[in-house]
């Protein structure tokens, strides 16, 4: 859909952008001339500019609304070391005054406002051709049902805005959010009637990124499974957070029609669903730890059902032509660590002591190691031994780190020199034991290694466990010193407190990167606008919602079934060399380096039945979070299931939120803003706790 994107940049360049529409609470722009509309090419284009704001809502910013809204302050990812993200600690920060809430309500509100204009010359146009006439409408009821489904699941109870402002409009009250959700199903129901699949390519009337049923069909699923978990919302502790969305036991077997026709899978087989899994998960990122990329550019593949897009051309990015470094998707700096200029030094034991092993590791910030923001840093629980890869989660009980290839290829836990370091060989000795290079056949003095050689490797080793003796920071320094690189065990980071944020051996400050949105075909590693797409919604996780909803519906052999063709995928294969971690770190045999792990990798039916329905809850939860990890989803996904459920996992997984986070916070603030403006005052404006 890059030419979508020329067209939505060609109605600002004509003056024609949707000036009126781009805050429908805003009393400017009415009489805007919209005339350009009743043409079809006017209409296209139009239609094109409504998926215009997912940009700004996920992407696009200082700290992006989307890592802020669906990452930070979960069980899995925290706030990083570089500031801008505190209210994730569920902090007095967290109110209705903070711009973040207004920005992100209008963002989601301004494609709503779209939509409805285009609606509204789609139903007056008589030259379009009929059958692109219906592709259009269904797209425009698809992208106004996401916006709601965004608005709902984060402010629950919202205006329910249906038909274009263009004239003063003050009294937006709120209804009901099971009333939203009744129009996000109505919407997106229409659209998988009017919209085709799109074909082998990906493409919907010759271009590739329009929605599709298969998206509609994905949303469709995934609305009817927030509905039908409407009783885990309910008989909450604090009766205030009981939910009425809606949902009937009906809306099970709805989302399992419908997910199971996107993935063209049991039921659902013969639905004409074009749509397959990338082979290797590292095919969607297309990212090489030493070369960048993505190589040889973004996957557009038929796993994507709908995603955001940006563009290389500047022009089509969001940037005017002397400011790059606005615009664009700016993803590619939030998940990262600073490689580059890491200190080297370790505390020895009592808290004061330290040691450093050189002067200079040999890494520049450049556009592999890339621009480290470090707004969001995943919770220990990532990488814990009974964390979200721990054995618990596979039928044989092996660790993830051991069989499943997602851990791996979701991060960069190697960097290499691009500069000529200094990091001699030293002899070493602390209550921990002691190293000397003579005993590896090293000579102290040498340098460790040279420009183009490892220089950083990060792991999941807990080296407690590897020395009897000394403290854990005796122990990590002794481990250090045996390394032919800086060596970063993430169970045994020292500095894990909140008031060592700005540490740089501490957890939020040094951890392995999200790989995938790296992003090397900018001008300059300091360029913060990056073009990759971004994956709203993937194939795989079709997959999995279908597999909880089959386990919800006691229908634990197809379950399995369809959680293996994502557990499959996620395997390591017969001949793929695993990462050297596997035998070094991990407790794996060198000899089983390049032996398939599929087996280790399926469920049985058994295997789910097992579980208790917590569990079970909490097991595709997990694994839709190995799956999508920092895909901007897991807010949706931990509030799904009720304030409580929220809440218990923030305290059990991200210990630095735990303290603060309340029942009432599984909503966010309606924005001052907004009820500030109000004429007359909506009675109900605020949601429960913010007042």
């Amino acid at each position: 859909m890059k030419n979508l994107i020329k067209y939505t940049i060609m109605i600002g360049a004509v003056g024609l952008f949707l000036v009126s529409c781009s805050d429908f609470l805003d009393e400017k722009g009415y009489k805007t001339d919209y005339t350009y509309y009743e043409s079809d090419e006017g209409l296209d284009a139009l239609v094109a500019s409504c998926y215009q704001n997912g940009r700004g809502m996920f992407s696009t910013s200082n700290t992006p609304s989307g890592i802020i809204f669906q990452e930070i302050g979960t069980d899995m990812y925290t706030i990083g070391g570089d500031g801008g993200t505190d209210f994730a600690l569920y902090t007095s920060a967290m109110n209705p005054s903070n711009e973040i809430f207004a920005s992100f309500w209008t963002d989601c509100y301004n494609g709503i406002a779209r939509a409805n204009l285009g609606l509204k010359y789609l139903n007056t146009n008589t030259t379009m051709a009929e059958d692109i006439k219906k592709v259009r409408e269904g797209e425009l009821l698809f992208l106004r049902a996401y916006y709601y489904f965004v608005l709902v699941v984060h402010y629950g109870s919202c205006p329910l805005v249906l038909e274009p402002v263009d004239e003063p409009k003050l009294d937006f009250l709120r209804v009901a959010q099971k009333e939203i959700w009744a129009q996000v199903i109505a919407d997106c129901t229409e659209a998988w009637n009017l919209l085709p699949w799109a074909d082998t390519e990906g493409k919907v009337t010759g271009d590739y990124g329009r929605a599709s049923k298969g998206a509609a069909g994905h949303l469709l699923a995934k609305s009817h499974l927030f509905l039908y978990c409407q009783r885990y919302a309910q008989g909450q502790s604090d009766a205030n957070m009981n939910e009425d969305r809606g949902g009937t036991d009906a809306d099970l077997d709805k989302a399992i029609q419908y997910a199971s026709a996107v993935c063209n899978f049991g039921s659902g087989s013969g639905s004409g669903s074009n749509h397959s899994l990338a082979k290797n998960f590292s095919d969607l990122w297309r990212f090489d730890q030493k070369t960048g990329g993505p190589t040889p550019g973004d996957y557009a593949g038929s796993e994507v059902l709908f995603n955001i897009q940006f563009s290389t051309n500047h022009l089509f990015n969001n940037q005017p032509p002397t400011e790059l470094s606005t615009g664009g998707n700016w993803l590619h700096m939030m998940y990262t660590t600073q490689a580059d200029g890491m200190p080297m030094v370790t505390a020895n034991g009592n808290g004061t002591e330290s040691v450093s092993w050189g002067t200079s590791m040999g890494i520049g910030r450049d556009l592999i190691t890339g621009r480290g923001w470090r707004r969001a840093s995943p919770t220990p629980y990532l990488y814990a031994d009974d964390g979200l890869y721990g054995p618990k989660h596979y039928v044989g009980t092996k660790h993830g780190k051991l069989i499943d290839s997602r851990l791996y290829k979701s991060h960069v836990w190697v960097y290499y020199a691009n500069q000529e370091p200094n990091v001699p060989w030293t002899e070493f000795l602390n209550a921990a034991g002691s190293f000397d290079p003579a005993s590896i056949g090293k000579i102290a003095g040498d340098q460790r290694y040279s420009n183009g050689d490892t220089a950083i490797v990060f792991s999941m080793e807990n080296v407690e466990k590897r020395f009897s003796n000394g403290t854990r920071s005796e122990k990590l320094a002794l481990a250090r010193a045996a390394e032919h690189y800086w060596y970063i065990p993430m169970q045994s980071i020292t500095k894990t407190d909140i008031g060592n944020r700005g540490d740089r051996d501490g957890i939020t400050n040094t951890f392995p990167t999200l790989i995938k949105y790296l992003d090397s075909r900018r001008a300059s590693a300091n360029d913060q606008a990056g073009f990759r797409d971004y994956f709203c919604f993937r194939l795989a996780e079709t997959y999995i919602l279908l597999a909880e909803a089959l386990a919800m519906k006691g229908d634990y052999a197809n379950s399995a079934a369809a959680l293996n063709v994502v557990r499959e995928r996620a395997a390591w294969k017969d001949g793929e060399t695993k990462f050297s971690h596997f035998f070094k770190y991990d407790g794996g045999d060198i000899a089983d380096l390049t032996k398939s792990t599929v087996e280790d990798m399926l469920v049985t039916a058994g295997f789910i039945s097992s579980m208790s329905e917590q569990e079970r809850m909490v097991f595709f939860l997990d694994e839709t979070g190995r799956e999508t990890e920092g895909e901007l989803h897991r807010f949706e996904q931990l509030v799904r299931n009720g304030a409580d459920f929220f809440v218990s996992l923030l305290k059990e997984r991200n210990y630095f939120a735990g303290p603060n986070v309340k029942p009432f916070h599984r909503f966010r603030p309606i924005p001052q803003k907004h009820i500030d403006r109000l004429d007359p005052a909506d009675p109900n404006p605020q949601n429960y706790g913010y007042y």
